[in-house]
């Protein structure tokens, strides 16, 4: 899974300023990237930010349709993880919660 690692904090906030560029536009919140916390593995305790190609190439409004890169806010907000460089891929195991 190809996304960006990031503290629970700055995931809330990630998805509150993704939030906030739907709303400031007068529109209902139709999209977010989400987060999932991390439970094993090198990032354990973190949280994983989907951010591959299909997240960034969802389309989300518009005739054409828009993208989540297509809002300007798109760059900042990516760059508050720490950018396209800091993409990481992490097996879909270490999202997954432990067995009960």
């Amino acid at each position: 899974m190809i996304g960006l690692v990031v503290t629970p904090d700055q995931a809330q906030a990630v998805n509150d300023a993704i939030a906030d560029a739907q709303t400031s536009r007068g529109m209902p919140v139709f999209w977010l990237a989400g987060s999932h916390p991390i439970y094993s593995g090198e990032h354990a305790g973190e949280c994983f930010v989907p951010c591959d190609d299909e997240t960034l190439s969802t389309p989300l409004i518009g005739h054409p349709p828009q993208t989540p890169q297509d809002f300007p806010e798109f760059a900042v907000i990516i760059d508050s993880m720490g950018g396209l460089d800091a993409l990481i891929d992490i097996p879909a195991s270490d999202i997954a919660p432990p067995e009960p």
